[in-house]
């Protein structure tokens, strides 16, 4: 079982703490953001990825997702560095400080101490215009013109944001936006045509090169609980 908690009072720099209880190997698809995952004995960073990672899983986890953009300026590191790559946070962070976290994980609840340890967490005002741009549109001149940046400046800010192009975050974005449209019930065509793909099969083309794998797949696989407050 997954599950998805949304603490709105967070939504500027958190997407979600989630929590899996699957075990086996799990696919994990880009979605443009960054997690912070406590596995039980260790806390990992998942950085931005551009392909499917797929993960073993021998026990419950919890995680924290940042929104795409709010993780590398909170955790001091640009995003590019850990682009498909999965790091320990200690890698990142003081030892002491991580093992802090990892004593208090296992003494309270662990989505909490999560939220917790990210509440100071500041949103990038970058990161979310480029963010909006992107999702309406892969044009990248058009998204650094209304920037007031070359296109060479976009590309590198972006580097650093997100761990990737803007052409890359709008594929990641509206890949994303698609499968969370079919997940709710939207018929394959239909989502393709809301999402601005030239249709069906070129929603199925661009999940094959992002997922690694087929639509019906995804959704055969799918299993998610959501929860706002």
């Amino acid at each position: 079982m997954y599950r998805e908690y949304r603490p709105l009072w967070l939504a500027d720099v958190v997407d979600c703490v989630w929590t899996s209880t699957r075990v086996g190997t799990q696919r994990v698809v880009p979605d443009g953001c960054m997690d912070i995952i406590f596995s039980g004995e260790r806390l990992i960073v998942a950085g931005p990825d551009t392909a499917a990672f797929l993960s073993e899983s021998t026990g419950p986890k919890v995680g924290v997702r940042f929104r795409p953009g709010a993780a590398p300026a909170f955790l001091d590191i640009p995003a590019h560095v850990l682009k498909n790559t999965r790091a320990g946070l200690e890698d990142l962070w003081a030892r002491d400080k991580v093992e802090r976290l990892i004593d208090d994980l296992h003494t309270d609840q662990p989505g909490k101490v999560l939220l917790h340890a990210v509440q100071d967490a500041e949103p990038d005002p970058f990161a979310r215009v480029v963010e909006q741009l992107a999702r309406r549109s892969g044009d990248v001149r058009a998204m650094a013109g209304e920037l007031g940046f070359s296109e060479r400046h976009l590309h590198r800010r972006c580097l650093t944001t997100f761990g990737y192009g803007p052409k890359m975050l709008h594929r990641v974005l509206r890949f994303d936006q698609a499968m969370d449209l079919i997940y709710a019930g939207t018929p394959f065509a239909e989502a393709a045509h809301l999402t601005g793909y030239a249709d069906q099969a070129h929603l199925s083309r661009e999940v094959k090169t992002l997922a690694g794998t087929t639509l019906s797949t995804l959704v055969q696989d799918a299993d998610v609980t959501l929860y706002t407050s």
